[in-house]
Parts: C-alpha cells; structure tokens; sequence
C-alpha cells in the first residue's frame, strides 16, 4: 500500500509526536490522526511514541485509552506499525517527584524523560533540571533542543551530554539553505554526535507534518547509511528497549 519516499528511514521510530486528538495542540480530530499516521508509514516509519504536552492534572488513564485506539489506527494502516505512549514536559522543579509519583509520563515506560524548556530559559536553569532528572534516575531527553538559544555557545551542548542528557532536534530544522543559523548549528551538532535523536514534533498536516525527506538526504550523503541507522533505528529502539546509551560523542 505504501512505498517509502525516503528509503534510509524505513524501519524508523518517531520519538516526539503529537498524534493522539484534541488533548493538546496537535490533531485536531481521528481523520488528522490518520493522515498524519499515513505520511509517517510513507516516509518509513514503523513505530511512533505519542508524546502529548504533560498538564496537571490530566488524566492519564484517558490518554492510554487513547494512545490504545490510536494503536488501532495504526494497525488498520500497517499491521507492522506500532504505537507507544509518553508525554512531552515542560520542565518544572517538582518534576522528578511527579514522575515518581506516576503522575507524568516517560517515553513508553522507559527511564527517558522527554523534557522541554522555554527559549530563553538560561543555561544554568537547563543544567540543574538534567542534573536533577539524573540524581532521580530518569534520563533527560531534551525536546527540540534547536529552540534553546542558550545551547548556541561554545561547550554548552558538549557539557549537557557529558552530565546525562540527551539532545533531540527536528528533522525540519535540518533542512534549509546553508544561510540559516539554526540549520547550521543543528547540523553542526549532527555531524560532531551531540545529538543522537530526530523526531517529526508532528502536529498537524498543515503547519507541521513530518517531513523528513532533506534532512535524510543530508545525512545519507555527509554521514552514510550507517550513522543514518543509527539517529533513526537504532538509538531511538534503545529509549524503546529502555537501554542506557554511552554519553559520548561520536
């Protein structure tokens, strides 16, 4: 039924997707739902993590419910398509005791915590909220860490790495002219393997689909096949596996 546009991501696994309806600003209803679910599995993608925005209070039962049928409609698209349910956290101090607690969800019942910040948030803010994560036993794994404009100096993303977190960014913000500085600095942190993990960040098939097309171009023909496998198989089927993955650089 499907054909892959980009070959090198079949088999690929989606860690930030905001696929299940009407529970935060992703999909507006089951039919978005479908057809974001259908451009995923046509870029290549076998497994996606539902990663609703985390509120106080939500029940999270409900969204396993609905994490559940959405499974449902991956499965009448693909019978090798899978579903998993996480949240995505806007970081606050009371959050390791939250997820203690159950009352916050991490990446598919690992110790990933997919955890996001404000763009201006300050280094030092973002530096205490891993280490507190990691005192906690979860792994940090920062949500497009392309927004978080005081990751752009020199060491700081390095540092980040060295001390337990793990860097995500948008396949979107891989692709664009070389003008671009955000398209430069994501690139730049790709190639040196401070960041190990690309994810759609889908929400809708307007604004934000998955689109993931330049940016495995881009890999493929700087990086090869095998560090493509690596950012879209293999390193995210460890947060799945609930692994840990060395904290070093390529």
């Amino acid at each position: 039924m499907f054909e892959a546009a980009n070959q090198g991501l079949v088999g690929g696994i989606d860690l930030h997707a905001h696929v299940i309806p009407e529970v935060d600003d992703g999909a507006g209803g089951w039919e978005e739902s479908a057809r974001l679910l259908r451009c995923a599995y046509g870029q290549g993608f076998r497994h996606v993590v539902a990663t609703p925005h985390f509120r106080e209070g939500q029940n999270l039962q409900r969204l396993q419910e609905l994490a559940d049928r959405l499974s449902g409609l991956a499965k009448s698209i693909a019978t090798d398509y899978e579903i998993s349910l996480g949240q995505e956290i806007m970081y606050f101090e009371e959050l390791p005791e939250t997820l203690r607690e159950g009352g916050a969800l991490t990446l598919a019942k690992s110790r990933y915590v997919l955890t996001e910040f404000l763009p201006g948030d300050s280094f030092s803010r973002i530096y205490r909220a891993v280490r507190q994560l990691q005192h906690a036993s979860y792994i940090p794994l920062l949500a497009h860490a392309e927004r978080y404009l005081c990751l752009r100096e020199r060491g700081r993303p390095e540092l980040l790495v060295q001390s337990g977190a793990h860097l995500q960014v948008n396949f979107r913000s891989l692709a664009g002219g070389g003008s671009d500085r955000r398209v430069r600095w994501c690139r730049k942190q790709v190639l040196s393997g401070t960041v190990r993990f690309l994810a759609t960040d889908m929400h809708n098939m307007t604004a934000r689909p998955p689109d993931t097309e330049e940016a495995v171009r881009w890999i493929r023909r700087r990086m090869g096949e095998e560090q493509l496998a690596r950012l879209v198989r293999e390193n995210p089927q460890s947060v799945l596996n609930n692994q840990i993955l060395p904290h070093r650089l390529i």
